[in-house]
């Protein structure tokens, strides 16, 4: 017979699978596969807050394309789970040697010992003692292992099931001061890994068999005692678990230590514990103990009846040979049952002494035995023997004797194989279980019985006998007695047979085991159970091939029989053949595919016919199919009459749309939920999502139409209790989420379905062990792993969004999470709501709010109660009660705590997640962030380290590294870029310490500063790829199609939509599709608003408002990730033009994509203000209107407008410091609102409303900005100046303001016209071949400078009398002496003001050569910070001398006012070349104070401001002229001359500097009341004339840039 999967195509196959994931353990376990390995895995770069110098930007941003990695990208909160695969050992399945295998866990003290003794060849064992078992595994099991217990997983295995009975508000642990303690029992430890689906998990490509977190918690067996804690390092555990009420068990940690996989035939609750995750019984799980496989397929008949041997005289029903092989066959069993329970001590034991690699392996796998004929165990009571009872309690494993008793009954009965009880297959609905699982046995203090339903009982000769002899002897003696009678009926005692190939198997006799199943396939090929069985042998003898023919073959005869489905999932799995065992789940739900005869169009793939999970990758194996397999037939498809079922008669046939009675449907969930945990793995998260979906509505019923139908029916049941109390009145609308505080979620369930939320699907899989228990952790897995596929999908950072797309928002993903979380609590499930309210702008109803009291309540300024952000603390905490080390969620809580100011409690969140887990990257990375922003810069670099030695390739912790270490000027081993011949960066520190010239032949990149460019590159030429494929026919037609209705003439529209058709159709599939399509999207939202105006206020026109209905971006289009170097960390690299211009657009373009798929943008675009009447309305929105260098330098500007032609409107979106500068500009700003705590959504509401005609944008890339109010477009024209120095990138910036030396007009984009779609389609914004221009937006041009200072108005002396030049050099020369009482009188002081990250090593370099030129001059630099001061003392005395660096002078950083005053006694101002000084140099020349500058860079406005600031600052004429040339330099060369030059001329006299520098301060200080750059009066007055230019020239539909000036300038540096 063909097999499903062909195996001479399954040898070539096999290779082409790569590892389902790959791991990214934060840290091995001691014997693990990354360990022993000695590889380096690739780890995930994540997406974390990132820190500028001066702050924190506020989106997030990630580093990575999305198909380069295969889990998520962490964005600053980290969405769970999902685990990661190792990578097998190198030809450990070829070589058939035991494969070693971990899931790494991020968990420190579970970090034990755990390694897999493999090798050697098999040894035949036919008499085996305990005194030759030392638990060893047999060689080429790919699955077994010994691995820890798998209650480390943060998945379904360590969730609770569900429990109505639990309630929110118990004793809880406060985990931070700022908040309320929630009030949940701690559980055990559960620590997540970073990916994959919940459920059975696949490491390493090997099957794990799921077992639920019932069977490991605790609160499931009731009767547990005694227990060891000895070697448990957790003692605060100890401590939690006593608080669980009503439970007096929890498990034992000692058990972790076990090497070896504990028996899978029967095993107790703790003994369920020690089983190692990747190991499962290829042919027998103890799930099976209580299940009667009603319609399973077994050959053996159920019920009463046994195999007929010969005739119905000697062997039949009633017959003494036939109640003699019953009582054979149960006593059998019973030492089966007490050698597995043996094996499994001894390997325990052999694992504790150190004395399991003294003897040949052993296997870890047994087969099942068949079904008990005639007896009844429904009523088998457990006990134990006296004497060993203090063994076994310690142990958690229940001996199992032969002494048959009836005196005890229980309410927890044991467990047995599947089918021991054919009286009970006939009475009752089979005990239905998950597949993936073993069920607990109730331990005792009396020896275990059996006991038949005739009553009757083996001698008690033989009872006697099995308490004195081993288990070994007894189950000699059981194959001696089988053997006997199977050679009286001439082996026709099937159940013997087979019951006797199990003990022999056990045994290690694996040849009498293979001889033994032959028999029976020598009567009967066709026998399903001994064709299983045999492969479970021949994968003992290390026959994988054979064994996977034949577990094919078992599937192939009956597809039902999940037992040989199971472990050939297993088989493949572990051989990295994901496809090949997703194809053979396929093929089986096609098999038992129940298809109605009144609905014939059911889909094939066993998905509901009203799924919901759609995406744009196909199943995995729909190309797979029929390259494996031959088993599609002439009738799929076609209904059959339900009579033609095999037990179509079985309560809830069907439910699941499976030919299965519902007993079964737990075990078709959880198969179901297998083949989706293989399909993410695989990176089809499309088809994963279907499989989930399909799995979740096995659980609830099919009726509920769909995922669609169930999320709509959960918001049903909340959307009753939302009802607002009398009195109040809320809009909310109908796209708000349902926000719940934990203790309503809980009642998800409850409130969905009846009976105490009862699901329907599995209301027949028997609830009086753990099945339904299982079952209904498995549905909640679903849920969870679908709702992370549908939060992946809409998330900005995902590395599979590009795979899988969906329509759901937040409103939709919490509802699953909220029945999920119901179900079964869980940590991760707890972690993923909290980072979807973190970003909710809505708040709970005042009646939730009133009814959920005071335990959701925080104690934290300015978080809301019934916020998105409160709830989202509260879920944080409870998870943190659920696990309290759970490093992911401690870590997330820090981030949110960060966000809303609690840097402290934020800090300490992070310290708490690295106690968890010191290799934990990403905590890493946010706790040094964190201690940066408290000045902590050598405790952030360590941290820093830390990450990046956890993971080298972690991008947020290389540039956090990169930063921190510039910095504070820590440039050992920076190395440098050797670009444009040298002159980027020109000067190199190697390793050692020492200067390396870029300009010598033979010099290349290299450092860590060549990493983050590097790192950049290559994710910018990623990000190229994004979008791609999102453009089609029907979206071109859509997007020109409203457009083209405003033309003047027929004409011109079929013109327009014609040319951008072809245009379009161009972009189709190629590189940049996705940037030009938002652009293209952009552009048209904001000429429908122009069309408005025109039709409203200039050429009036009756339109109807659909007219202007806002374009959308194709709802598949992802948020995009952004490059993990940020627009403000671009200052300070080496990047080329086309890097900074890349850098800015693709954030520009994330902060776009994220506003434009907001829920509560209205349908139309936003209604044009009203003409100026007389007054434009200018609306400026900024964080710094505090104690901030943006409010020192504009606090006038608001109030200074002429009334007549500008009225300011301020957009405070940071609380009020009470400064002198906020209070300047709330009083004196015609309109000011503090804004702090609005959403965006309010924002932007409040600017339509106020009908804002020009929007100004006050911080750029800067920490605070609230660029996403922009993108929303909220007024017709906006710019952006004064708060970043760069381009922005952005379609929703229209404008700059500067001037022709801060930005030179060739570094502007060739096109400038920049107003309608047309100018889209030719322009070549993203992508083109010219990599020159940096500035896509248009300029303003500036007359003098752009840059505006108040120091005019707001100086320290700017109030008090005006002084003459010999005054001032009075005052300077006093100050010099208070401030340097001990400098000589004719020292020249050289300084700077800037922080230290501004200085590079090449400027550095050209200071100390200055000094060493100058041997009267120091140099004054500040503390700033304090860490710098070391480093820069040591390598100048590395790079010069000893003196030189003994005139490098520290001083603190001084208050603003002192700062100012004391810049004059500087005599000359070194401005930093590759980013200069920019308030700092305003400040200086106000003191009058020359400043010489290097603009190194034409296309980094960073590194030109200062030369336009001195523009400013110098008096027009020719002195101004001369003074310009001689302090503004060309080259580094000429930078040093200067310098040296001034510098020399020099001479102090009584107190009096003579020389150019005087001449230069007197020119300088006597100007500055004259002066372009301190009169801001004349700044808003060109600001004025900028601002009407440019309303003009929108209401006329004309662009470009604007020159203030009447003539164009001629060409400056």
């Amino acid at each position: 017979m063909n097999s499903l999967v062909a195996p001479q195509k399954r040898r070539n196959v096999a290779q082409q699978y790569a590892l389902p994931l790959q791991c990214t353990n934060s840290h091995p376990l001691q014997g693990s596969l990354k360990e022993s390995s000695g590889n380096n895995e690739k780890q995930g770069e994540h997406t974390l807050r990132r820190k500028t110098p001066n702050g924190v930007l506020a989106a997030a941003y990630d580093s990575t394309l999305v198909d380069q990695i295969d889990r998520p990208h962490a964005d600053k909160h980290i969405i769970l789970p999902v685990t990661n695969a190792t990578k097998a050992l190198k030809n450990g399945v070829e070589n058939g040697q035991g494969i070693q295998q971990t899931i790494p866990m991020r968990s420190s003290h579970y970090s034990s010992e755990v390694a897999l003794q493999s090798g050697g060849r098999q040894q035949q064992i036919s008499n085996w003692g305990p005194d030759t078992y030392q638990g060893y595994s047999a060689p080429g099991f790919g699955w077994s292992n010994t691995q820890l217990p798998q209650i480390q997983i943060d998945s379904m295995l360590n969730q609770l099931p569900y429990q109505p009975q639990l309630q929110y508000q118990q004793n809880g642990q406060q985990y931070f001061p700022v908040l309320q303690p929630s009030l949940q029992t701690p559980l055990g430890p559960t620590i997540s890994n970073d990916q994959g689906p919940y459920g059975p998990y696949w490491p390493n490509g090997t099957y794990i068999p799921y077992k639920p977190a019932a069977i490991r918690d605790p609160r499931y067996n009731h009767d547990l005692t005694d227990y060891s804690w000895q070697n448990y390092s957790d003692t605060s555990f100890l401590q939690q678990s006593a608080n669980l009420r009503s439970h007096r068990s929890s498990f034992d940690p000692t058990l972790s230590q076990i090497p070896g996989p504990s028996p899978s035939y029967l095993v107790s609750h703790q003994q369920a514990l020690d089983i190692a995750p990747h190991q499962f019984s290829p042919n027998y799980t103890l799930q099976q103990a209580t299940q009667q496989l009603n319609n399973s397929g077994h050959s053996t008949p159920s019920g009463h009846t046994t195999p007929l041997a010969s005739s119905l005289t000697e062997f039949g029903a009633q017959s003494e040979n036939a109640q003699l092989r019953e009582r054979v066959s149960n006593w059998a069993h019973a030492i089966y049952i007490d050698l597995l329970t043996y094996i499994h001590k001894t390997r325990k034991h052999a694992s504790r002494n150190g004395t399991s690699h003294t003897h040949p392996p052993r296997p870890n796998i047994f087969p099942k035995p068949p079904r008990q004929p005639g007896s009844n165990f429904s009523n088998l009571s457990l006990s134990r023997r006296a004497s060993d009872s203090a063994t076994y309690n310690q142990s958690k494993i229940t001996p199992i004797n032969s002494n048959l008793s009836s005196t005890s009954n229980y309410s927890h009965r044991p467990f047995y194989p599947s089918g021991l009880s054919s009286a009970q297959s006939s009475a009752s609905p089979n005990t239905s279980t998950n597949p993936f699982y073993r069920q607990p046995t109730q331990l005792d203090e009396r020896i275990r019985t059996l006991r038949r339903s005739s009553g009757t009982s083996i001698s008690p000769l033989m009872n006697s006998m099995n308490q004195e002899i081993s288990p070994t002897n007894q189950a000699l003696a059981a194959i001696d007695a089988i053997t006997t009678i199977c050679v009286d009926c001439n082996w026709k005692w099937i159940d013997g047979v087979l019951v006797g190939g199990c003990l022999a198997y056990a045994l290690g006799d694996y040849q009498k085991a293979l001889n033994w199943y032959s028999k029976i396939l020598n009567d009967d090929p066709n026998h399903v159970e001994a064709i299983s069985n045999l492969a479970a042998t021949l994968l003992a003898l290390n026959r994988r091939q054979e064994a996977e023919e034949h577990w094919l073959r078992a599937v192939k005869l009956r597809p039902s029989y999940f037992e040989a489905v199971e472990h050939l999932i297993g088989l493949l799995c572990s051989s990295q053949r994901g496809k090949e065992a997703v194809a053979v789940i396929e093929f089986v739900e096609r098999s038992l595919l129940y298809i109605n005869p009144n609905d014939s169009l059911r889909n094939l793939d066993g998905h509901s016919e009203n799924s919901d999970s759609t995406g744009r990758s196909p199943s995995s194996s729909e190309t797979s199919d029929k390259a494996f397999f031959d088993f599609d037939g002439e009738n799929d498809g076609i209904p059959k009459d339900i009579r033609n079922y095999p037990g179509a008669d079985q309560p809830g046939f069907s439910s699941s749309g499976y030919a299965i009675p519902g007993s079964e449907n737990g075990r078709m969930l959880a198969l179901v939920h297998a083949k989706g945990n293989m399909l993410y793995a695989l990176g089809n998260n499309a088809a994963a999502a279907k499989a989930f979906e399909n799995g979740v509505l096995i659980a609830v019923g099919r009726r509920v139409q769909g995922i669609g139908g169930l999320i709509k029916r959960i918001l049903q049941a909340f959307s009753i209790d939302d009802i607002e109390l009398p009195g109040t009145a809320t809009s909310r609308s109908p796209h708000d989420p349902i926000l719940l505080p934990p203790s309503s979620a809980l009642q998800t369930a409850r409130l969905c379905f009846k009976n105490n939320g009862e699901l329907p699907g599995l209301r027949d899989v028997p609830d009086d062990g753990m099945a339904r228990k299982a079952a209904i952790s498995t549905t909640s897995n679903s849920l969870l792993s679908l709702a992370k596929i549908f939060q992946d999908g809409m998330s900005t950072n995902s590395p599979k969004a590009n795979s899988y797309q969906t329509s759901y928002g937040v409103r939709e993903i919490l509802a699953l999470y909220y029945l999920s979380l119901s179900l079964q609590p869980s940590p991760s499930t707890a972690n993923n709501v909290g980072i979807l309210l973190a970003s909710v702008q809505q708040t709970m109803s005042p009646k939730q709010i009133a009814i959920a009291g005071d335990n959701h309540q925080t104690m934290i300024p300015g978080v809301v109660p019934g916020s998105g952000i409160a709830l989202a603390l509260a879920y944080y905490n409870y998870g943190l009660n659920l696990d309290s080390r759970h490093a992911h969620l401690f870590t997330n809580l820090g981030s949110l705590l960060k966000d809303i100011g609690q840097l402290s409690a934020a800090i300490k969140m992070y310290e708490q997640a690295v106690a968890c887990d010191g290799n934990f990257d990403i905590a890493l990375a946010n706790l040094a962030n964190a201690v940066k922003d408290q000045g902590r810069i050598a405790d952030a670099i360590g941290y820093y380290k830390r990450a990046v030695h956890a993971s080298p390739d972690f991008a947020e912790a290389v540039c956090g590294l990169a930063n921190a270490l510039n910095s504070v000027c820590g440039w050992q081993g920076r190395g440098g870029i050797v670009a444009d011949g040298g002159k980027r960066d020109r000067w190199h520190v190697g390793e050692d310490g020492l200067l390396l010239d870029a300009t010598l032949r033979g010099a290349s990149s290299g450092g860590w500063i060549k990493r983050v460019v590097d790192l950049v590159e290559r994710q910018l030429a990623d990000g190229e790829d994004w979008g791609r494929g999102m453009i089609d026919k029907s979206y071109v037609d859509y997007i020109f199609k409203q457009l083209s209705l405003f033309n003047s003439s027929s004409q011109d529209a079929i013109h327009m939509r014609e040319n951008g058709a072809r245009t379009m159709t161009k972009w189709m599939g190629q590189k940049w599709e996705g940037h030009r399509l938002v652009r293209l999207v952009e552009r048209a939202i904001r000429r429908l608003g122009w069309h408005w105006y025109q039709d409203k206020y200039v050429n009036p026109k009756l339109r109807s408002i659909s007219m202007y209905s806002r374009p959308h971006l194709p709802t598949a289009l992802t948020v995009p990730t952004a490059p993990t170097v940020l627009p403000f960390h671009t200052f300070t690299s080496p990047m080329s033009a086309k890097q900074i211009r890349l850098i800015s657009q693709r954030n520009g373009l994330r902060i776009s994509c994220s506003a434009l798929k907001a829920l509560w943008l209205p349908p139309t675009v936003y209604p044009p203000p009203p003409p100026p009447n007389p007054y434009l309305k200018v609306g400026y929105v900024s964080s710094d209107f505090n104690n901030h260098p943006l409010a020192h330098l504009m606090q006038s500007v608001f109030g200074l407008h002429n009334s007549s032609r500008v009225s300011a409107y301020c957009y405070a979106t940071t609380a009020s410091d009470n400064s002198v500068h906020r209070q300047q500009i709330e009083t004196e700003a015609p309109v000011f609102y503090d804004a702090s705590a609005w959403s965006v959504e309010k924002l932007v509401g409040q600017i339509v409303k106020d009908g804002i005609h020009i929007l100004v944008n006050l911080n750029g890339y800067t920490r605070g900005a609230r660029n996403e109010v922009f993108a929303a477009r909220p007024s017709p024209i906006q710019m952006s100046f004064m708060g970043f120095a760069g381009t922005l990138g952005a379609e929703w910036c229209d404008y700059l303001l500067a001037d022709d030396t801060a930005v030179p007009p060739d570094t502007l984009r060739p096109w400038r016209r920049n107003i309608d779609l047309e100018d889209q389609l030719v322009d070549e914004n993203s992508g083109g071949n010219n990599e020159d221009w940096v500035y896509g937006e248009n300029i303003i041009f500036c007359r003098d400078t752009f840059f505006c200072c108040d120091h005019r108005q707001s100086a320290p002396d700017s109030q008090e009398p005006k002084i003459t030049w010999e005054e001032e050099q009075v005052r300077r020369w006093n100050m010099r002496k208070e401030i340097f009482p001990n400098l000589p009188d004719d020292v020249i002081i050289l300084a700077n003001f800037n922080q230290l990250y501004k200085i590079e090593p090449t400027t550095f370099r050209t200071w100390l050569r200055i000094l060493d030129r100058i041997p009267k001059a120091v140099l004054w630099l500040l503390r700033f910070p304090d860490l710098g001061e070391t480093n820069l003392k040591q390598i100048a005395r590395a790079w010069a001398s000893d003196e030189v660096a003994s005139r490098i002078l520290f001083t603190d950083v001084a208050p603003k006012h002192q700062h100012i005053s004391r810049a004059r006694i500087c005599d000359l101002f070194l401005d930093t070349p590759e980013c200069n000084a920019h308030t700092t140099a305003a400040d200086v020349l106000w003191s009058g104070t020359p400043l010489l500058t290097l603009p190194r860079y034409k296309y980094k406005m960073c590194s030109r401001m200062a030369a336009s600031i001195l523009k400013g600052a110098l008096p027009k004429g020719e002195d101004g002229d001369r003074a310009r040339e001689e302090l503004v330099a060309g080259s580094e060369e000429e930078y040093e001359e200067r310098a040296v030059r001034l510098g020399r001329n020099c001479v102090y006299r009584n107190g009096r500097a003579t020389g150019r520098l005087s001449e230069l301060r007197r020119l300088i200080f006597e100007g500055r009341w004259t002066s372009p750059l301190f009169d801001t009066r004349r700044w808003v007055r060109d600001l004025e004339d900028s601002y009407e230019i440019a309303w003009s020239r929108w209401v006329r539909g004309e662009g470009g840039d604007i020159w203030l000036e009447q003539e164009r300038p001629s060409k400056k540096k």
